[in-house]
């Protein structure tokens, strides 16, 4: 709780319970911030919100009507204030721990939950991103990659009564055009990558990039940025737009970097490579699968050197790197085939995925995909995937994967128009799909099951329809097809 005359320069004196944005949400003795959104502006339920208990409604344009009982306070920017208050409201969480930022088309989960896993062995730590938020063994569902301001810093604030001491956080492009982590203290800023695959929000390459180095630029030299020497492009955006004042790690493949990986060795559970840190060599063995992934563990080496981690710590501590729910996870199913299950979220993730399970492929195995039609409404995107299924799959079973698709069929025969090579067929429920897939799997075989990832939704318009999870229904699956198990588990 705090008093309004705390959060704004006034006169008043009267209790504040909590913050929104959101008026189907507001409760007794609150403050309403009318902000304008990308679908709806806020102004537009400024009377609802009094009448579910605001007694204060921030806003920037003029409204219809103002009640007795209630402050108004107009400012010019709306979002700008509500990252101003709630920071004030849940006492700077941010400032109490230290918090990783990491940004970059892909990859960003990866990182976090590394940063996360590795460090949660020295000092409590908790995680926000797309795999929800965690800290002090609970889950608590995050709406959005980056959330809102108000859930950001009320959930940071949770995680220092935990006594949390650092935090991983996803920062995506979105999030920081968005303004929603405007008023978080970050202490080291890390860049996984980056495609033009965010276009269709951003408008440009050069509009992504800007986005990206919101997050960079803000950091002073107390701070450490951690950027990937591979990615030329935005390297040289920053060279030529920006200034950084941070001291600057950077980690590589192609490039020259502080960090560097060699003689990457791909396997089907585990990946091994030569790291070269600090004028040293070493032989490292981690269970992140896909030498595409290499990159990510090197951002996590560079995370716990900026931590000023000594040498011989940061190797020990490699040890504590975990497989990521849902990122090209390998299931244990002790059969003759094997089951990767991936979150994709991009047209490079498939081909990636696709590529690694054509290398690591035992004997005469085929690969058996798993997939669907995204519901972003770009058909070009599904083409392309559908013609990537064409140079590496063996078997196709294309399925629904995202609840917003009004005709999951038409929507999977359209992208079945593209597969010519292998052999495909749709099955739209994805739980008998993926049981399909297994129950045609044979020895060396591998199935991709691609989409969903660590999901257990299916994304609706309206509202996230449950679905128990890929991993689940595989296992369910296998139980049932090779143990005799419940086929009502599905």
């Amino acid at each position: 709780m705090k008093r309004i005359n705390e959060l704004f320069d006034v006169e008043e004196d009267f209790k504040i319970l909590s913050l929104h944005s959101d008026s189907r949400y507001v409760g007794k003795d609150s403050i309403f911030f009318c902000v304008e959104g990308l679908s709806t502006d806020g102004h537009k339920y400024a009377d609802d919100a009094v009448f579910q208990g605001a007694k204060c409604i921030v806003h920037s344009k003029p409204l219809k009507r103002e009640y007795p009982g209630v402050l108004y306070i107009q400012v010019n920017d709306v979002l700008a204030e509500l990252n101003r208050v709630a920071n004030i409201f849940y006492d700077y969480p941010s400032y109490k721990m230290t918090v990783f930022g990491v940004t970059g088309t892909s990859g960003k989960t990866i990182v976090s939950l590394m940063i996360r896993d590795v460090l949660g062995h020295y000092i409590r730590m908790g995680y926000m991103g797309t795999n929800d938020s965690q800290f002090d063994n609970r889950i608590v569902h995050s709406p959005y990659t980056t959330p809102e301001p108000i859930y950001l810093h009320r959930t940071l604030n949770e995680m220092v009564k935990a006594n949390v001491k650092g935090v991983s956080l996803e920062v995506s492009s979105y999030g920081l055009t968005l303004h929603r982590v405007d008023s978080i203290d970050f202490d080291v800023a890390i860049f996984t990558n980056l495609y033009p695959e965010n276009l269709d929000f951003h408008g440009t390459l050069e509009n992504l990039m800007r986005a990206y180095a919101k997050l960079f630029i803000r950091l002073d030299e107390k701070n450490t940025v951690i950027l990937n020497a591979d990615s030329v492009v935005f390297n040289h955006y920053l060279q030529t737009n920006e200034v950084i004042k941070a001291k600057i790690i950077t980690y590589g493949i192609e490039h020259h970097a502080d960090i560097m990986a060699h003689d990457i060795r791909e396997f089907i559970d585990h990946t091994e490579f030569i790291l070269l840190l600090d004028g040293h060599m070493f032989d490292v063995s981690v269970p992140i699968l896909g030498g595409f992934n290499v990159p990510m563990v090197l951002a996590l080496i560079a995370a716990l050197k900026s931590m000023e981690m000594p040498l011989e710590q940061i190797i020990e501590a490699l040890q504590y790197i975990k497989p990521i729910d849902g990122r090209m996870e390998l299931l244990e199913t002790n059969q003759p085939f094997d089951v990767l299950i991936d979150y994709c979220a991009y047209i490079h993730s498939y081909k990636n995925i696709f590529k690694f399970a054509r290398k690591v492929k035992r004997g005469k195995g085929r690969i058996i995909a798993v997939f669907g039609p995204s519901g972003s409404r770009n058909d070009e995107r599904e083409a392309e995937i559908a013609r990537l299924a064409n140079a590496y799959c063996d078997q196709v079973i294309l399925t629904e994967q995202d609840g917003r698709i009004d005709n999951i069929q038409e929507a999977c025969e359209k992208m079945q128009k593209y597969i010519t090579r292998p052999v495909s067929v749709i099955i739209t429920n994805r739980r008998i799909a993926i049981s399909q897939a297994i129950e045609l799997a044979c020895k060396d075989d591998i199935i991709l099951i691609l989409g969903k990832g660590h999901e257990q939704f299916m994304a609706s318009s309206l509202s996230n329809i449950p679905y128990p999870g890929d991993k689940y229904v595989a296992k369910s699956a296998i139980d049932m097809i090779f143990r005799g198990g419940n086929e009502d588990e599905i």
